[in-house]
């Protein structure tokens, strides 16, 4: 005991005289010292950091040296002595902000210092202890804990007084047990915060000493003892709680005391496999976090539990150990708990999306103006690229581990295939996952994706087509196939296949299944949203006007009210989802990796249905091989679905994004898709194929064709391929099998149109037209029949709403007396819904016209052929008389160009339809035969309307009166030779049409004969005999020889007779008898 007292005595001088800047030499004190048996000297030295608050014992004055006080602190009383500036030599403990000091103990300071002084110093700074119970702060004023029982343990034992290692689990228990203000764990992890930097701050040539040894005791010591606070509180004294103690603590900055270092997390890696309660502690507290977070939305603090997954994944053996936790894939979890039951599922539901978050962004949105919007959805944007960023970043770190690999990618499946339901046609939105969790899943397997997605394709036969016959995550049991029956289907995928699926393969087909069940179903909603709210609007304009029958009842007022709240709140919230729904879809980046991801599904596709060819290296052949290939028909129809749904939307709504390497393969799906139509069951999904087209030749901001146009308009696969495409599509679609295939057909038609209209200018698709006409007759013909029954009847309903139009606002105009209000109202109705009709269907006369003339004028000889001219003729006289006729004045209405209508317009092309086939003796003659329409008079009018407003030229005017002149005269010659044939016999004329049969054929199952430009008309709006409606194709139908020799002779006999009477000319000289 002596010697120790010597020993504290000798270090209480040393730091005097460092106080003083002379540092003592050879380890002795600069001024003499207590003897060692002196009461003035504490038993027990404290650590610096704690000795610095604690006022050293004042020894009486009798018994110090005889020294000026002053000199000990290095102040000399002669004054004249220059004063010399002595630098104070730095502390090798240096003290930290907490009061821990650094483990580096200098030359000199290990002089001074014993091993056990500096390991009792040391363990007190860094678990704030104490042995002697005058101490209750340190030099920050942090709390210091008096450990009595230690301190009476080493009395007893009679050893020193001081804090070792053997002795530290007692300390630590029992300051831990008498902790008051403090949390216990948020004491013990500040404890590991000083020692893990103290450990830190040892040199590598001292790693193996004996100070380096008590803090690796002291750090060993202190995880144990914070792991025991999680799992076994009862042993401080505190009750055990269901709540994991450790999950508040992953959520504080790394950096703070109460936070979960790197240093906890690697010290808890390496005692996994030593104890099993490391494991279950930290994955308890990342279950808790994801129990928490699914509580949480985007408007809360969410970025701490991101930052603590992000930093739990970065350790392999945690990763691994949190796919081994039930909570990470439970079993028979339904769509709509898997955001919140799963442990990955809390992260990726935060979303813009969700309702209460679209409010926050756009907050009363019918009063704000575009800029705000747009800035709005710009912050929106922003902040979801930053949490997928880290979604990406913890997703990938399970993907390039090999032991949780195959966990992810299990989760992953299971959002798709417990979410089928999102394409339902009705989605109960309590049943299935939220749009912006799904939107999130496809966002990141995007990402995952593009490794393998480069230029060249150089990995796409890496992705296996065999892989759904291989026993696949992806389950595709109840989805509709792109060209299979279920028997089919059923029967395909019965047969397994062996072998291993490669990472790629799985990847693609879960980012597939993924844009079907997330980005796209977000799509289709954002549609239906959109129509909920304008019903909900026109509902909300209704309920308004029935306030005043309340007013008198301020009870069922005060009902009226709530309610009416009550709607426009839902309307408000459906206004600002839509916004939020938009802004996320409108993503530029995320879109681009999307539409290069679909890209690559072309690019597949296209090598399927061309076996044999090395696409894209070799270009394909169309049309496809006949048989179509069993792995391309048995497909889901999803990946087709895909492909239409993200490029309409893109095309539609952002077409700036698509490069130009990215149209080759669109446009090379659209045309192989439309011209082999057969490969596809769904007609809904060849609409879309010209839909892209159509969107993709509309105008933008630095291209005059749109995106697409200049590729149609000169490619020499395009050239070759797309016109016969166009027409084939057009002639199928008008039948769709749907119960809105009639009007479905006029829109795609008017798309064709718009696509013909761009590519026209280049004359080798004239000459393609041309082509068809030659060497595909019949299939040329059924196109323009179709064409001239649109014309015939997109006209004819025109004409009829703009005569609603004319009467209902001509009596609104000047309304009877015996007109009331709910009269008027329903004839206010009526009005507007004929005007939405006469703007639906002007828009498609306007093309449907257009197109007729640009025909005629490449296709002469085509349009008056037997089969098509005389029902040309019988439309263009119809819509003539219609425009310039007796009752042509019911067609003038106010404003008619908001409708579409130009009528001087429309007689324009009209005309030009009529002298595009001026030179042709058919249509003269098919145009006078038209007995219901054609008038000379209508031919007049037409001239002085075209003269007044200038509508032609002087030369067509000419052209135009000559034409008028030959049909006249056509007319006069159809009417003698009527006239001379007489009563024809009913055996010759034709059974539909009474007229004389000029090429008379057989029907080979009813065996009715009549004429062949009969049976083909029919033929082409009904593939049924016309009498027993059994299936006929024209090339079934048989020559009727002998009714042509038997028509024959009937003309020849009426041709002679008529010569036969006719007088006899008279001779030049004669003089004429007028004698009367």
């Amino acid at each position: 005991m002596a010697d120790s007292q010597s020993d504290a005595d000798k270090i209480r001088m040393k730091r005097l005289a460092k106080l003083g800047g002379q540092p003592a030499t050879n380890g002795e004190p600069s001024a003499p010292s207590k003897p060692a048996s002196s009461p003035l000297v504490p038993p027990t030295p404290q650590p610096e950091g704690l000795q610095s608050v604690q006022q050293p014992e004042i020894p009486k004055t009798s018994d110090l040296p005889k020294v000026n006080p002053f000199s000990q602190l290095g102040i000399k009383t002669d004054s004249k002595t220059p004063p010399r500036i002595h630098i104070k030599p730095k502390s090798t403990l240096s003290e930290n902000g907490d009061g821990s000091t650094d483990a580096r103990p200098g030359s000199q300071q290990g002089s001074r210092d014993s091993i056990e002084i500096w390991e009792d110093r040391t363990l007190n700074t860094i678990f704030r202890t104490s042995l002697d119970p005058s101490i209750s702060r340190d030099a920050h004023g942090h709390r210091v804990y008096y450990v009595s029982g230690v301190r009476s343990d080493l009395e007893d034992e009679g050893v020193p007084v001081r804090l070792s290692t053997s002795v530290l689990e007692q300390a630590i228990l029992e300051a831990a047990s008498h902790l008051q203000e403090e949390n216990l764990l948020d004491y013990l992890l500040g404890c590991w915060k000083r020692v893990s930097r103290m450990f830190r701050g040892i040199r590598s040539s001292e790693k193996d000493d004996h100070r380096s040894n008590i803090l690796k005791e002291a750090r060993r010591l202190c995880f144990s003892y914070c792991i025991f606070a999680v799992t076994m509180p009862d042993m401080f004294g505190q009750e055990p709680s269901s709540i994991n103690s450790l999950a508040e603590h992953l959520l504080v900055d790394s950096e703070h005391d109460r936070g979960i270092c790197h240093d906890f997390l690697s010290e808890a890696v390496s005692r996994f496999d030593e104890d099993e309660t490391v494991r279950e502690a930290l994955v308890g507290a990342m279950e808790q976090l994801s129990r928490q977070l699914s509580k949480l939305s985007m408007n809360d603090d969410y970025k701490p539990y991101i930052l603590a997954m992000r930093n739990f994944v970065r350790y392999q053996p945690l990763l691994v150990a949190l796919t081994q936790s039930s909570m990470f894939l439970p079993p028979e979890v339904p769509a709509h708990q898997i955001e919140t039951s799963t442990l990955l599922g809390p992260f990726f539901r935060l979303s813009p999306m969700q309702g209460e978050v679209a409010l926050n962004y756009f907050s009363s949105p019918k009063t704000r103006d575009k800029a705000y919007i747009a800035n709005s959805q710009k912050a929106l944007r922003m902040t979801l690229q930053t949490h997928q960023d880290e979604l990406f970043d913890i997703a990938n770190c399970f993907i390039k581990t090999k032991d949780s690999r195959e966990k992810i990618l299990n989760w992953l499946a299971l959002t798709v295939n417990a979410n089928h339901k999102r394409r339902a046609m009705q989605v109960d939105a309590k049943t299935v996952s939220s749009d912006g969790f799904m939107v999130n899943v496809t966002v990141i397997l995007d990402r995952l994706c593009e490794p393998f997605m480069d230029a060249t394709f150089s990995k796409v036969d890496r992705i296996d087509v065999e892989y759904l016959r291989r026993n696949p995550r992806v389950l595709i049991e109840d989805e509709t196939k792109i060209n299979a029956d279920q028997h089919a289907s059923d029967r395909f995928y019965a047969d397994k296949v062996g072998g291993t699926t490669n990472f790629i393969t799985e990847i693609f087909f879960l980012t597939v299944a993924a844009h079907h069940y997330g980005t796209e179903a977000a799509n289709t909603k954002l549609s239906q949203l959109q129509r909920d709210v304008k019903w909900m609007e026109k509902q909300l304009e209704k309920f308004e006007v029935e306030r005043h029958k309340f007013a008198q009842n301020p009870a069922q007022l005060a009902l009226f009210e709530a309610h009416l709240k009550k709607l426009k709140d839902q309307l408000e919230k459906g206004h600002c989802t839509i916004l939020a729904i938009q802004g996320v879809l409108l993503d530029e980046l995320s879109q681009a990796r999307s539409m290069q991801f679909m890209r690559y599904v072309i690019v597949w596709l296209l090598r399927l249905v061309s076996p044999g060819r090395n696409f894209p290296r070799q270009l394909l052949q169309l049309p496809l091989v006949e048989e179509q290939p069993e792995v391309f028909k048995c497909l889901p129809e999803y990946f087709l679905e895909d492909i239409v749904d993200n490029f309409k939307f893109i095309t539609r709504n952002i077409p700036q994004i698509i490069t130009s390497t990215q149209c080759d393969e669109l446009m090379m799906i659209c045309i192989t898709f439309l011209r082999s139509s057969e490969y596809i069951k769904n007609p809904y999904l060849k609409s879309g194929l010209v839909t892209i087209l159509f969107h993709g030749v509309w105008p933008i901001y630095g291209r005059a064709k749109g995106v697409l146009g200049d590729l149609l308009y000169a490619s020499d696969f395009a050239t070759k391929h797309l016109l016969h495409a166009l027409m084939k599509f057009y002639i199928e679609c008008e039948s769709t099998g749907t119960h809105t295939q009639f009007f479905d057909k006029f829109n795609i038609r008017y798309e064709i149109f718009q696509v013909i209209r761009c590519i026209w200018p280049n004359p080798i698709y004239r000459e393609n037209l041309g082509t068809e006409a030659r060497l595909n007759l019949d299939f040329f013909v059924r196109f323009v029949n179709l064409l001239l029954n649109d014309v015939t009847f997109v006209l004819d309903e025109s004409f009829t709403a703009f005569k609603q139009i004319h009467d209902l606002a001509k009596e609104l105009r000047s309304p009877p007396e015996s007109l009331d209000a709910n009269s008027r109202q329903e004839k206010e109705e009526a009005l507007s819904a004929a005007q939405s009709k006469a703007k639906g269907y002007m828009q498609l006369t306007n093309e449907t016209v257009a197109m007729l003339k640009l025909f005629t004028e490449a296709l002469e000889d085509s349009f008056t052929m037997p089969e098509i001219v005389q029902r040309l003729a019988d439309m263009l006289d119809y819509n003539l008389d219609a425009l310039v006729g007796p009752k042509s004045s019911n067609l003038r209405v106010e404003n008619g160009e908001e409708y579409g209508w130009r009528p001087r317009q429309m007689l324009a092309e009209i005309v030009d339809v009529y002298l595009n086939l001026k030179e042709k003796t058919a249509f003269h003659r098919a145009v006078a035969r038209d007995g219901r329409s054609y008038k000379p008079s209508n031919f007049t009018k037409a001239m002085t309307i075209m003269q007044r407003w200038a509508l032609k030229s002087p030369e067509q005017l000419q052209d135009w009166e000559k034409l008028a002149n030959l049909i006249q005269a056509a007319k006069e010659a159809d009417e003698q030779e009527e006239l001379d044939y007489g009563d024809i016999p009913d055996e010759l004329c034709d059974p539909l049409m009474a007229t004389l049969m000029e090429d008379p054929v057989i029907l080979p199952r009813s065996r009715v004969t009549l004429d062949r430009s009969t049976i083909r008309s029919h033929l082409l709006s009904d593939p049924n005999d016309p009498f027993n409606r059994t299936p006929l194709k024209i090339e079934d139908v048989i020559p009727d020889v002998e009714m042509k020799g038997r028509i024959e002779a009937f003309k020849a006999e009426k041709r002679g007779k008529r010569t036969a009477q006719a007088p006899a000319p008279v001779e030049a000289g004669e003089p004429m008898d007028t004698s009367g």
